[in-house]
């Protein structure tokens, strides 16, 4: 056969595939902002869970009226966008204004729209459907769903927990973790269930810091992992004498995993001096659990 033919129908199959439309669940709403600060913007984030490329032309997102209609759909694009298996995508109105109120790891995985569907603060649906309003997946969604302690839930977004869990069960959202920056658009759910931590762990390193500019062990990480979403976390620096000298984090909603980092400022912000410091760690849920760590440090200082 000419080869010319052959690429042609290579073309023609690979273009019709590409097509079809995805199957219920192969594409879920990952993590939704319905509550921006008063200068940003509502995003949804969608991911592919299935195994296949998924073409974005034949998706569009709406809502639901409160008689339970559809409400006006949007399409997602108009030019050829293939969102590829086990990957990411967000849909906002703005995607530079996006940028300055989270972190955007792979900008190319932001498109923006003219308009999102209407999504309240106080509750709603966001629902994706394809080209023949076959209903792929669907969310309702209530500012409840937000963490219980939260001062302000304003700017902060809600996170699927598992991919292959229900779409609309509260149990598979949480809020986005504090030091993710309340909000992960386009990468993977600071809240992500990967895997299941048998019992909360705290790691220091290093355990000797220099944070003295030179470029070597400047900062300290406190690193966590945590059995369950929903662990509130505090910490405090106390030096030998059992002085507190910093209240480093307050109340920080966790992730599954995640960090914090201390440069060696006490909580006015000035130098401590050498020594060997304390770092206290507490975590709590809103069941009650507990968890508390005691690490001992040394703070050093070469020039």
């Amino acid at each position: 056969m000419d080869c010319r033919i052959c690429f042609l129908a290579f073309l023609l199959f690979t273009t019709t595939a590409a097509a079809q439309l995805p199957a219920r669940h192969a594409v879920v709403i990952n993590e939704i902002l319905f509550n921006p600060k008063p200068s940003a913007y509502d995003y949804i984030e969608l991911y592919n869970r299935s195994d296949s490329t998924v073409d974005l032309r034949t998706l569009h997102l709406t809502n639901r009226s409160a008689s339970g209609q559809y409400g006006v759909l949007k399409k997602l694009t108009d030019t050829a966008r293939y969102l590829l298996p086990h990957a990411y995508v967000v849909f906002t109105e703005n995607a530079a204004n996006l940028a300055l109120h989270y972190f955007v790891k792979a900008p190319a995985a932001v498109v923006e729209m003219a308009s999102l569907p209407s999504y309240p603060n106080a509750a709603g649906t966001v629902v994706l459907l394809d080209t023949l309003k076959n209903g792929v997946d669907e969310v309702p969604y209530a500012e409840t769903w937000q963490f219980g302690l939260l001062a302000d839930a304003e700017g902060v977004a809600l996170e699927r927990i598992d991919p292959d869990g229900a779409s609309n069960e509260k149990t598979n959202w949480h809020s986005a973790a504090s030091d993710a920056g309340y909000g992960t658009p386009g990468y993977q759910n600071s809240q992500y269930k990967l895997f299941q931590n048998p019992i909360a762990s705290i790691g220091i390193t290093p355990k000797l810091f220099s944070p003295d500019g030179d470029g070597t062990d400047d900062v300290l990480t406190i690193a966590y992992a945590v059995p369950e979403n929903g662990t509130v976390a505090n910490v405090f620096i106390y030096d030998a004498s059992g002085r507190q000298r910093n209240h480093l984090v307050k109340g920080a909603v966790l992730g599954t995993t995640g960090s914090f980092t201390w440069n060696g400022l006490d909580a006015r912000g000035q130098r401590l001096p050498v020594g060997q410091y304390i770092i206290y760690t507490e975590l709590f849920t809103l069941q009650g659990k507990k968890h508390r760590f005691k690490n001992v440090v040394v703070l050093a200082r070469w020039n």
